[in-house]
């Protein structure tokens, strides 16, 4: 017998009656503190550290988890390759010519859907109930926290705008880097691992996991899509139509999305009107169509509450994954 999830598939639907212990041990152990506390608190970067290794433990030949720099305090950087075709590492993917999604979280700490909806998501897709085979095809390279000294920075008004979490990091790291500001000078040693990760790995596109608390707008989450207004005609063409899927499939799972970041022409003067221009190499979504390779900032926004966000950003990162 099931029991119905009546939380209008904000929150996870609660265990099927009869499950087997050893399954229900196990999605137990990877549930996320945003989950147990109904999306009113996000975890601690401990909970990363453990999650990812749980993740591996649970499915290991699905899930590597592995640190791929250290934090100016000390702390691993980790990530996540999730697939079931057996190309855990960047040499296999290459040679079996799977095409790889960087999901990362957390380069803004206090903006952390990324992380809660990742580790929701690689669960649901390792146990079937979403986005059925496309981990067969694809790898999806998850970086639940990139600012990981800033998300310890962990405090109740570091984003006062914003509903949810009721804790949450800081924009910064602690050598006061904004790390979405290092892509092409890479100054910090965050961004040097970051490229490291990315040079090995080559994906074909990346995810920017961000929730803005800029310019108040309508719409629950802007995907602005890289390269589509500059570049090589080729790429602008696959750039538009990953942006333009991953629309209409928002719109289909009941969001209203807008396909740009809503900048006015001149700040502060929403009677300026907006502007789509062409991001600078400093910015995720400028650096790596630079690259030839793929690029999608997402924007939440702030004033929605942090289970409508989270869920927002899940279906994003599976969007995307489907059509990659």
């Amino acid at each position: 017998m099931r029991r119905t999830c009546l939380a209008i598939a904000l929150l996870a639907c609660p265990l099927f009656i009869g499950m087997p212990p050893a399954f229900a041990a196990t999605t137990s152990a990877l549930t996320t503190t945003a989950e147990r506390s109904g999306f009113k608190q996000t975890g601690r970067y401990d909970e990363v550290i453990a999650l990812c290794d749980a993740f591996q433990s649970a499915y290991p030949q699905a899930v590597r988890c592995f640190t791929f720099g250290t934090t100016p305090e000390g702390r691993p950087m980790k990530a996540m390759a999730v697939s079931t075709s057996g190309a855990l590492d960047a040499k296999t993917a290459q040679a079996r010519g799977l095409p790889v999604v960087l999901a990362q979280g957390g380069i803004h700490a206090g903006e952390i859907d990324g992380k809660d909806a990742g580790f929701w998501l690689v669960r649901d897709l390792l146990q079937g109930k979403v986005g059925a085979g496309v981990l067969d095809k694809t790898v999806l390279l998850f970086v639940p926290v990139f600012n990981a000294d800033g998300h310890e920075n962990f405090r109740a008004w570091n984003r006062p705008n914003q509903r949810g979490p009721e804790q949450m990091g800081f924009r910064v790291t602690a050598q006061r880097y904004n790390l979405n500001r290092d892509y092409v000078k890479a100054d910090s040693a965050e961004m040097q691992a970051m490229l490291g990760l990315v040079n090995q790995w080559d994906p074909l596109a990346m995810l920017d996991l961000h929730v803005t608390d800029g310019a108040k707008f309508q719409h629950d989450i802007s995907i602005t899509g890289e390269p589509t207004n500059s570049g090589d005609i080729a790429l602008r063409q696959a750039g538009n139509a990953l942006k333009d899927g991953i629309v209409a499939k928002l719109e289909a799972q009941g969001s209203t999305p807008v396909g740009f970041y809503p900048s006015f022409v001149e700040d502060d003067n929403p009677a300026s009107g907006f502007i789509h221009g062409v991001s600078t190499p400093r910015f995720s979504n400028g650096y790596f169509p630079l690259r030839n390779r793929l690029a999608i900032l997402v924007e939440t926004h702030s004033w929605r509450t942090y289970p409508e966000r989270v869920r927002s950003t899940y279906n994003t990162v599976l969007d995307a994954l489907e059509l990659t």
